[in-house]
Parts: structure tokens; sequence; C-alpha cells
């Protein structure tokens, strides 16, 4: 906001004096003017240029905008008659809407240049169709998976662990071959699956009657490998053209026909009374028999080989069976040395833990038992205690009584004694009687004396008592040397006072504790005439010219101006304008009349007045305090004076 009020202000500036040398250049045809009339025109000029900036800055720029209200005069009129024109609301709204179109005008260029940058991207290509996979491939992937098994680590301790992993699982050669078979079918593609799984025993035909293919097209190789029947060559490859036809040979002789092989031994009835112990024994010869089915459905050939493989894997089976028997034998018998071995030191443990123990209640025991001594002895030496305190009261209710006896017959020996003295007076009333009523009025008067003699003892007390917190507030206050605060000598001498219970030193003081004087203290007198003789007298003459209404800015100049040229008055002059009365209240100064002055300077109007308003209150505060001090001493001497 500040940075903004800066170039208006100096655009308003320039704005409102452009006239000035318009003006100037137009009056230097006529005849020279006077001091007088030069004065006034550039003193209107600098008005209205100080002004009118001043209005424009003040209403954009709030920290101007107070200084102008509170410090330039007919400042705060200007400033509301702009308000309730509407003014303000002009300049800032002018900056506001500047501001509004310079966003709106960044979010269309930069909206635009976003749509421009999406406009001439390429779209994605969709994404495409993944290739459905072959279920031959899926099937086999199947049956090789049930070949590779996991055992999980189900021992207890580190050592079962590691033996495990010594006596691991080892197949023959064969099963390791018919493995590796195996997983070279997984990585076959699906047309060399058709291939092996075709029926080239039984179906196929000699080389003789092969499928004649067609012409080669050109551009691509020439597939010289054999196909199955209703396969075609791969991808960029074509067949060969047909061959010549030759004369038909001898027919060859007939296959002779082969008698069925038996079938292939299953795996799991010879391991399956280990199924229950060794379920992953179980599983194995399961797969090995799925895939033993596997290859008689699916091979024509000879099965020999695979029988001899299958009986080495029922062999293996059975020695890895046997070998994980014995081996959970022997880790059997070492859990149970550990285990022995365990309970051995556990129960040492547990009897040391039961000496540690019977020795912690030991100690809990001897323990207990100095804390029942200890309580004990507290005990008995708090009945003790009581003990003595029931016999020290007894020993009191007794003595109490005894005195109580003792006073009650001296109350009756002094009966007794005081009727045999009526008696004996009675007796020798003549002149004993007359002698004893003498004596007695005589103590009486006596008596009297002493107690009019206490009274004005405590009256002279609570006198010098006064005095004394009198003259210390008075040193305190008016007789200080500098301004200190009193509130401490007024509470003292209120509580002196309130013993005599006069009600004009009451009132001195309350009036004295309604405000804050005793709590910052008053001016001392030279400090007072210091500050009117250096400070406030010249002030207050340089404004004795300044009306008491519609005093502006030029008035107080004028006024400053003329004061210098004046002479300057003293003593006690008469004349009620400024210059006499500072002179009269200066003289009372020095006089050391600080009510006189005071008063002189009461009888001013106007900016005098509120420029010496400071001077007057610190006066009258000091007046006020000699006022009421001067009341109590009166008091003070009116109450000595009677006591006398």
């Amino acid at each position: 906001m500040y940075r903004n009020g800066l170039p208006v202000c100096r655009q308003v500036v320039a704005v409102a004096a452009r006239p000035a040398p318009a003006v100037a250049r137009f009056r230097l045809v006529r005849k020279k003017r006077g001091v007088v009339r030069s004065l006034l025109l550039y003193s209107t000029v600098f008005g209205v240029v100080f002004y009118g900036g001043s209005t424009v800055v003040a209403l954009t720029n709030e920290r101007f905008h107070d200084f102008f209200v509170e410090s330039v005069p007919l400042g705060e009129p200007i400033i509301e008659y702009a308000e309730s024109q509407g003014w303000d609301q002009i300049f800032m709204g002018d900056v506001g809407k500047k501001a509004v179109a310079a966003g709106k005008g960044a979010y269309r260029q930069i909206e635009g240049a976003v749509s421009r940058s999406m406009g001439s991207a390429p779209p994605a290509p969709p994404p495409k169709e993944a290739p459905p996979q072959t279920t031959t491939r899926e099937k086999l992937k199947g049956v090789a998976d049930t070949l590779k098994t996991k055992v999980e680590k189900t021992a207890p301790t580190k050592e079962v662990n590691r033996t495990i992993e010594d006596t691991g699982i080892q197949f023959s050669a064969g099963v390791e071959e018919l493995v590796r078979e195996v997983e070279s079918v997984l990585r076959m593609t699906p047309e060399n699956l058709k291939a092996l799984f075709a029926p080239t025993a039984s179906t196929s035909v000699p080389e003789s009657k092969k499928v004649e293919d067609a012409a080669p097209t050109p551009g691509k190789k020439i597939y010289t490998g054999a196909l199955p029947l209703g396969f075609e060559p791969p991808p960029g490859f074509s067949l060969p053209s047909k061959p010549k036809e030759k004369k038909p040979a001898a027919s060859a002789p007939a296959p002779s026909i082969q008698a069925p092989e038996p079938p292939l031994p299953l795996v799991a009835p010879a391991v399956v009374g280990l199924s229950a112990s060794e379920p992953v024994i179980a599983h194995l010869a399961s797969t090995i028999d799925s895939l033993t089915t596997y290859l008689s459905s699916s091979t024509a050939g000879s099965t020999t080989g695979a029988k001899d493989v299958l009986h080495t894997a029922q062999a293996d089976l059975i020695k890895l069976a046997e070998r994980i028997d014995k081996a959970k034998e022997e880790e059997r018998k070492k859990l149970e040395e550990k285990l022995d071995q365990q309970a051995r030191e556990y129960t040492a443990s547990m009897v040391e833990m039961e000496l540690d123990a019977q020795d912690k209640l030991d100690r809990q025991e001897e323990d207990w038992k100095s804390l029942f001594d200890e309580e004990r002895e507290r005990i008995s030496k708090a009945y003790r205690a009581k003990l003595e305190a029931e016999l020290a009261t007894q020993s009191e209710i007794i003595n109490q009584r005894l005195k109580e006896e003792v006073i009650a017959q001296g109350i009756e020996m002094q009966r007794r004694w005081i009727r045999e003295i009526k008696v004996r007076v009675e007796q020798e009333r003549g002149g004993r009687l007359a002698k004893l009523d003498e004596l007695a009025t005589g103590l009486k008067r006596l008596e009297r004396l002493t107690i009019d003699n206490n009274s004005y003892i405590d009256e002279n007390r609570g006198l010098h008592k006064l005095w004394s917190a009198f003259r210390a507030l008075s040193t305190a206050s008016v007789e200080a040397r500098t301004r200190q605060p009193f509130r401490e000598e007024l509470r003292v001498l209120k509580s002196v006072a309130a013993l005599r219970d006069d009600a004009v030193i009451a009132t001195a003081l309350e009036s004295l504790e309604k405000g804050d004087t005793a709590d910052i203290g008053v001016e001392p007198l030279a400090d007072l005439a210091s500050w009117f003789t250096t400070s406030v007298s010249s002030r207050v003459e340089g404004v004795a010219l300044v009306p008491d209404q519609n005093a502006g800015l030029l008035s107080h100049v004028a006024s400053s101006v003329l004061s210098a040229f004046r002479f300057r008055r003293q003593g006690n002059v008469e004349g009620s304008d400024v210059l006499s009365v500072v002179a009269r209240a200066e003289h009372y100064l020095n006089e050391k009349d600080l009510d006189s002055a005071a008063r002189e300077l009461n009888q001013l109007t106007g900016w005098p007045k509120k420029l010496a308003s400071d001077w007057l209150a610190a006066a009258r505060r000091r007046l006020e305090v000699q006022q009421a001090l001067e009341v109590i001493r009166a008091q003070a001497t009116l109450a000595t004076l009677l006591v006398v």
C-alpha cells in the first residue's frame, strides 16, 4: 500500500504545482508587487499544494493519514470531507481494478499456452492386447511344477537344520535325466510340442511318400527340415517345389505287429507306508506316478528306459526314506541329550535360585525383626510421652485446685480480718477511723492525678507522632529537591491521625489519596521556576498572537516570527495581554509565590493556556499538597495548644 501511495503523491504534487509557474509568468507583466502581497500569494499556493497533495497521500497511506489528521491543522475536516465524497474509493478502486485486470490477463495467457501444448501432443496409442497363451504349454508347465517340491524347515534347533542340509535329497542319474527332459519340454514352443507328441511310429509315412509342397514363394527361404503331417513351415520360410515323379517301386513288406508292452511300474504303492510320516516323499511318489501315466498315454515307443528309471526312482525314494528316518533318530538322540543337559542346567539354576530366595527370605525376616523392634520402640516412646502428658495435665489440674483452695482460704481469711478490723474500727472509731478516711481520700486524689498525668502523656505522645509524620510527609513532598512519591509517608500520617479521630485532618488526607499525586510526587519549586523560565514562557510568548478560534498554520508561523521582535517585559507590570501575564508570573516565581504565578497563568486563554497546561497541572498538584499540609499543620498546632 505504501509503495503504491508514493507515486500517486508525486503525481498529485506535480499536477497541483503546475498552475504556480503560469500565474507567476502572467503576473510578471504587471508592476512589482509588495512584500505582503507576494507572501500571501506564495503562502496560498503552498497551502493549496500542500493540502491537496497531503490529502491524496493520506487517502492512500495509513501512516501519513494518521499524521495528517492528528498533527496538521484543518487535516481532520479535509479528510472527512474527502471520505464523504468517496475520493478514497476512487484512488483505491483504480489500483484494485488494474491488479484484477493484470491477474485475469496472466491467467488467460497461461490457459492458452497450456491448451496449445496439450493440442500439439500426439494421442497415446491404444494398448495392444496380449496374445493368448497356448493350452499345451500350460498343461506341461503344470506337470513340471508337480516335480518341484519345497521342504520347509521344521526342526527346532540349528543342528537338525545342518543335518538335513548335509543329507539333502539326491536322485539317481536316470531321474535327473528325466527331470532335465521335462524342463526342456517346458522351454519348447507349441509347434515343436505338437511335432514332439505327434504319432511318428505308427502313422508316419516313409520319405518316398511325403506330402508334396507347392512351388516356393519368391523372397522367402526354403524350409528343408522335416515337417509332421498337417503342419506348415515357420513364418518367413516356404516349402520346396514338388519332386519329379518316379516309378513305383516294389511294395515294401508290411510291418510286423509287435506285442503290447507291459505297463510301467508305479512308485506310490512302494512307499505307501511312509505317506503318514513323510508326506513329502508320498507327494513326490504321486508326482512320479502322474509322470508315468502321462508317458504311458502319450508315448507310443518303447518304455524300457522309463521302467529302469522308475525302478531306480523307487529304490532312491526308499533309501531316502530310510536316511530320513535315520537322521530323525540321530536328531532325536541329540535332542534327548541336549534336553538332559538343559534339565541339569535348569536344575542347578533352580537350586541357586532357591538358595538366593532363601537368603532373601532370611534378610527380609531380619529386616522385619529390626522394623518390628523399631516400631515397638516408637510405640513405647509414644505411650511414654502420652503418659507424661497425662501426668502433667493431672498435675496442672491438682495445682489449679490447690490454688483455688488457697485463694478461697485467703478470701475467707480476708473476710475474717475485715470483720475483725471493722470490730476494732468500731471500737476505735474515735481517732483511727478519721485517719483512715483521710488516707482513703488522699489515695483517691493521688489515683486521679496519676490517671490525668497518663492521659496527658498519651496526648503528648500522639501529638509528637503526628508532628513527626507531618514533617516526614512535608519533607518527602514539598520540601524535596527532586520529585518522588510520598504514598508511604501519607499512609503513616493517616494511621497516626486515625487514632485522634480528627475529621479535618482525615478530610485533607482523603483529598491527597484520591488522585495519583502521592504515587508520582510533586515538582519542586525550583524545578517549576526553571521549567517556566526555560520552556513555558518562551512557548507561550511564541503563540501570544494566535487567535483563540480558527487558528491556522499561518497564524502560528506569524505569531512565532513576530514574537521574536517584541520586547520582553519583566517585573510586576500591568496589563492583561499574554506578555504582561507571563512577566507577572515570572516575577511571582522569583518571589517564590507559586500561588500567585499559577493564578496569573490561569487567566490565559486559547493556545497560550494549552501550552502552559502541563505546567499549570504540576503547579496545581503542588499547591494542593501545600494547602493540605497547611491545614494539617494548623490542626496539629491547635491540638498542641489545647493540650497545654
